[in-house]
């Protein structure tokens, strides 16, 4: 009696088939791994320049900074104020006070964005102002922008 002998091992069809089915479950997935990477920069890069906004407003309800500052890198009136601060600004050399004192954690912070600040006099009374300040960071390399605003009573 002859046996036909049983077959061991996967055809070239089978492994074909199964390679196939593999590189597709791959793209996918790799596919879908890129561009989660992607959405986490960019959350990263939001939140940093969201923290950077913060630590500016922070600055001006601490009354760390002046609603009415002049120098280098600010004009304004009694009422209103500007300051614009380009990417690498040294906050040590801008003329303002209060910067030459913190200017190595401020160049640390702020150096790697671009902040403008806008304040303008809401009401003033015998002793106490209140202002509105707004502030514009820019992150240039990921190109993000964040605008927040706050009220500063001094």
């Amino acid at each position: 009696m002859n046996r036909v002998p049983q077959q061991q091992g996967f055809t070239v069809v089978e492994v074909l088939v199964a390679m196939t089915i593999v590189l597709v479950v791959i793209t996918s997935l790799s596919t879908l791994l890129i561009s989660s990477m992607r959405t986490d920069a960019a959350s990263r890069s939001r939140t940093t320049v969201n923290s950077v906004a913060e630590s500016w407003l922070d600055r001006y309800r601490a009354n760390q900074e002046p609603l009415q500052a002049t120098g280098s890198v600010c004009t304004g009136t009694a009422t209103t104020f500007s300051c614009t601060y380009p990417t690498g600004h040294d906050y040590g050399t801008d003329a303002i006070p209060s910067h030459s004192l913190s200017a190595t954690d401020m160049n640390a912070r702020f150096q790697a964005f671009r902040s403008v600040i806008t304040g303008t006099r809401l009401q003033a009374g015998t002793n106490r102002e209140l202002w509105q300040v707004s502030v514009q960071v820019r992150d240039e390399a990921r190109k993000q922008t964040l605008e927040a605003a706050t009220y500063v009573l001094q």
